[in-house]
């Protein structure tokens, strides 16, 4: 009898490979609500994980899988949380159970989310 083994944490299933923020040609520049800012350095739709600036520090989040196609980054040490949708992002701490910037967009390229060089 063979035994099937499955990985369900979704952190094991995805190795870190990404560059660091400076490495980057460029940070998505974010506005959001109440004038709050947030930089994003990776690609939000292959990347494994991204680099976040939020509060004057960069923090390391790791993609975690969902099933509605929004793209979900968590740090696990911060309690921060980056969703992420074409239109816009939202930044949750996880830790307080509440989100600290919502609606957040890309400034000057409307809701494209194209990179602002």
């Amino acid at each position: 009898m063979r035994a099937k083994i499955f990985i369900t944490s979704a952190m094991l299933a995805c190795p870190l490979s990404v560059t660091t923020p400076a490495a980057h040609a460029s940070a998505m520049e974010l506005v959001c609500d109440s004038g709050k800012r947030v930089s994003v350095w990776g690609n939000q739709q292959t990347d494994p994980a991204i680099d976040l600036r939020w509060g004057g520090q960069v923090y390391r989040l790791l993609r975690i899988a969902t099933s509605t196609g929004a793209h979900r980054f968590e740090d696990g040490n911060s309690g921060l949380v980056w969703i992420s949708i074409p239109s816009k992002g939202m930044l949750l701490d996880a830790k307080r159970g509440e989100p600290v910037a919502n609606e957040c967009k890309a400034r000057g390229a409307g809701s494209s989310g194209r990179p602002v060089r």
